[in-house]
């Protein structure tokens, strides 16, 4: 690294150090839903605890990542680390469809994953299929399937 990339690598960092939690997180988030991985293959692929990744995509947590934590994951999504210290400009963030679910929304859902394309619950939910695939299998647990 020469003199120059220093300076600049110091830059990013003191922009990332001034940079929300909330906008570091919600970027990541957006940018690892876009990614065909799933979270444990990001964390096998970057050796980074998947309690780790797990805390960057709740929104209740107060946690910020470490800058090279952040880096690590840039670079295996492909993305420069400046993507997500940006600003959000548009809502890049996956609505949650609903902030409770109870057993009869679940079952719904439930119901709906094995009748509907997965394209169809996506819209109806308005979630990624990765989010679909997640919250069927954490319901088929809760509801015991």
């Amino acid at each position: 690294m020469d003199l120059q990339q220093q300076k600049e690598f110091i830059r990013i960092y003191k922009q990332y150090q001034n940079t929300d939690k909330n906008i570091i997180k919600a970027n990541l988030k957006s940018y690892m839903d876009k990614s065909d991985l799933m979270i444990m293959q990001i964390a096998e692929q970057t050796e980074i605890p998947l309690s780790t990744i797990y805390q960057l995509r709740k929104h209740s947590s107060s946690y910020k990542p470490e800058f090279m934590t952040t880096l690590i994951i840039c670079d295996l999504l492909g993305i420069s680390i400046t993507e997500v210290i940006q600003p959000i400009s548009i809502d890049l963030s996956i609505p949650e469809p609903k902030t409770k679910w109870d057993m009869t929304a679940k079952q719904e859902f439930m119901t709906d994953y094995s009748n509907m394309s997965i394209e169809d619950i996506c819209c109806k939910y308005s979630i990624t299929a990765r989010t679909a695939q997640e919250y069927n299998k954490n319901f088929s647990r809760d509801i015991g399937k």
